[in-house]
């Protein structure tokens, strides 16, 4: 009888030290279930602020294009929004807003471009000779009707020999990420690779020339499909599009870019005090003010905080009190 008596108090002990066993997993599991839940509560609303603190960085951008829509260029304020790609710093009480502008007058509309604009950019890119033939001619049967393509060229029956084969659009570009499709064009001649393609932003990052920093000289940061035009602003355009100027080399976009930070250029008056001698066609290719066309990126920050949230956005200032949003995209 003791015998059994002591087996049954060793089996008892062994049920308690499980069920205290599986008391503390449930205990830990649950634990570690709250805190999950209150971190990802944390995360979501650091989230939520940073995307808000974007969104104020968007329309305090817009309330600047707006106030200086029409103002002649020399009267523009000098610490005013940089609108070549250079960072805007719009600061909160909880935090900032990283914004970069880019007049669309500064780049080509690849709808309207020449085969003779589209070699011109590919040469001052450095694409080799044999790339821009194949890539200048496939862009151009992309945006024609027809179904016959360039001596370089490329239609349906190219696409759709390839491995994961689709049409030729044989339409205007809708937007220029639309290149990525074209025949010859790579995404490291799309982004242009070597650039810094993160968004770990810093004040002193961009660099106008357009050979580092978050705008490089890929195809993405020359042409646009919102103006309409083939001529660049001059007060805007990269170093890689002045370069691809007739009559303009490195030394004078370096220049042009120098001063024009300070001086806008109103005329072709002003731009010949630096640049001394044009070509005869040297004013088809440029002019002095904004189609009125933005692309706004934008990260939002908070104090302390490692979350951020960005959108992006194109823009059409209508005037003094009106814009529309031609593009937008969260991430």
């Amino acid at each position: 009888m003791k015998k059994n008596l002591i087996n049954e108090k060793g089996v008892a002990l062994i049920l308690i030290l499980w069920v205290v066993t599986l008391l503390s997993v449930i205990v830990n599991t649950f634990a570690w279930m709250v805190r999950t839940e209150a971190q990802a509560v944390g995360n979501f609303q650091e989230e939520t602020k940073a995307y808000y603190l974007a969104r104020g960085g968007f329309q305090r951008t817009i309330m600047e294009l707006l106030k200086n829509q029409g103002l002649p260029a020399e009267e523009a304020p000098g610490e005013g929004l940089k609108l070549d790609g250079r960072v805007n710093m719009v600061h909160f009480q909880d935090g900032y807003a990283e914004v970069r502008v880019v007049d669309e007058g500064g780049k080509i509309d690849i709808n309207v471009a020449s085969r003779d604009d589209l070699i011109r950019v590919f040469t001052a890119l450095k694409i080799e000779g044999e790339n821009k033939d194949v890539i200048a001619d496939s862009m151009l049967d992309w945006i024609d009707e027809n179904d016959l393509h360039r001596l370089n060229g490329a239609e349906n029956d190219y696409y759709r020999s390839l491995p994961e084969p689709y049409m030729a659009k044989d339409g205007p570009f809708s937007m220029v990420d639309e290149l990525l499709w074209v025949r010859g064009i790579t995404p490291e001649i799309f982004y242009n690779f070597t650039a810094n393609r993160s968004h770990e932003w810093s004040e002193g990052e961009a660099n106008i020339s357009g050979e580092e920093g978050r705008f490089g000289t890929g195809l993405e940061s020359i042409f646009t499909v919102y103006t309409g035009s083939n001529k660049v602003n001059i007060n805007t355009a990269s170093m890689t599009l002045l370069t691809a100027i007739p009559g303009i080399g490195e030394a004078q976009a370096e220049k042009i870019i120098a001063i024009r930070e300070g001086n806008p250029f109103r005329d072709m008056r002003d731009l010949t005090k630096v640049v001394a001698s044009f070509p005869p066609e040297f004013s088809k290719f440029i002019n002095f003010s904004s189609p009125g066309v933005y692309t706004i990126e934008i990260v939002g920050r908070l104090n302390g905080s490692y979350v951020r949230r960005s959108l992006k956005s194109v823009v059409k200032i209508k005037g003094k009190g009106d814009y529309e949003i031609l593009y937008w995209k969260e991430g």
